[in-house]
């Protein structure tokens, strides 16, 4: 049996990265058919659980405010070795894993000594698709520096990550592809919507619970929707993340409910994990507005239009290819939104820009598949 640690924000109760995770999975067993997998995760995500594949569940080590730093920080590093034995290769799998937020470097530090662990263990390491944030500093640079050294392949999923690769040492060799979700080969699924249906999502995992950080765009954003619905369209509120955590909780629905649009033809709904499901899901939508980069990498692959809205590159970057409307978290106005997706309805979006997200997509596997023939 070939063993692969995948290494993620799985099981966060997040179905984008849930849908990394099985577009990996999908690929990888495809390649290998006796493939097994250890899960870097906080929880088992449900949809995914089998026997060839284990959860470690490591990162509820890092939330025992119980024991001091140096204990957790040797308990998960243990769980990291434990995890690598055995293993064929290490996978980093989408997301925006490699960041130093807020000047802190603890992520990367993490990231770091989990591929030093790796590689002393004899095991490649592999990054497909991931997404790379702007490194503050020194410290931060020279870390990702390391890590990019110490990686066999390195492949970012869009413009913005690229280049900020290309500001470190040694991130000249960093390939750009597509994100790993353009490689799940999805059903064929008609259409259900009865017409003027939009999906909205919220990100509460990048700007909280609460609205009062962002009051013009709520604002906005409430008067706009309840605009529409009163139009007659009808509005479903996505929600993409729901980490029931008393540690680490984070809720798009709180986020989505203190909008205050409500209606009959308003309706809360979180979406499915599981591919094909959340394909139907989507197939009921007739445009999807919002901040959930996955919303709307879903909607391109139903070949439905969208409208960006946050404040995040990774959005701008993939609104700008895709050639639909994005607009800034900061500096939306009362009616800015409304007439925003009522100019993106209907628009088609160019099949031959999918054609080429899906087939950079699957350029993410080409070297480890490589090396594991």
């Amino acid at each position: 049996m070939t063993k692969f640690f995948l290494y993620g924000y799985y099981g966060f109760g997040n179905v984008g990265d849930d849908l990394l995770l099985a577009a990996i999975i999908r690929r990888l067993r495809k390649a290998v058919p006796d493939a097994s997998f250890a899960v870097r995760s906080l929880h088992p995500v449900a949809e995914l659980q089998s026997r060839d594949i284990e959860f470690t569940c490591q990162e509820r080590i890092l939330l025992q405010s119980n024991l001091p730093k140096w204990r957790r920080l040797l308990d998960y590093l243990s769980a990291n070795w434990r995890a690598l034995a055995g293993c064929r290769a290490m996978v980093f799998g989408g997301g925006t894993l490699f960041h130093a937020r807020g000047g802190a470097l603890t992520n990367l530090l993490l990231i770091f000594l989990a591929v030093l662990q790796a590689r002393l263990r004899g095991v490649r390491v592999f990054v497909l698709g991931a997404g790379v944030a702007e490194m503050p500093g020194v410290a931060a640079r020279l870390l990702m520096a390391a890590i990019l050294a110490l990686s066999e392949d390195f492949a970012v999923r869009d413009a913005s990550s690229w280049r900020h690769c290309r500001q470190v040492f040694g991130g000249k060799h960093v390939r750009r592809t597509a994100d790993l979700v353009f490689s799940l080969q999805l059903p064929a699924v008609p259409t259900t919507s009865a017409g003027k249906t939009i999906g909205v999502t919220l990100a509460a995992s990048d700007i909280g619970s609460a609205i009062g950080a962002y009051p013009q765009f709520f604002t906005a954003l409430a008067a706009d929707l309840a605009s529409l619905r009163d139009n007659g369209w009808s509005i479903r509120l996505l929600s993409f993340q729901e980490l029931d955590d008393p540690q680490a909780g984070v809720s798009d629905t709180q986020l989505l409910q203190a909008i205050g649009i409500e209606g009959e033809r308003v309706e809360l709904q979180r979406v499915s994990s599981d591919p094909e499901a959340l394909c139907r899901q989507f197939a009921e939508l007739d445009i999807v507005v919002g901040m959930r980069f996955h919303g709307l990498v879903m909607a391109a692959l139903l070949g439905l239009p969208f409208v960006g809205i946050g404040r995040d590159s990774k959005l701008s970057d993939f609104c700008q290819d895709a050639g639909m409307p994005f607009l800034s978290l900061s500096d939306v106005n009362a009616g800015q939104i409304a007439e925003t997706i009522l100019a993106a309805a209907g628009r088609m979006l160019d099949s031959a820009n999918l054609a080429s997200w899906q087939a950079l997509s699957a350029e993410n596997f080409g070297p480890i598949e490589e090396y594991l023939k």
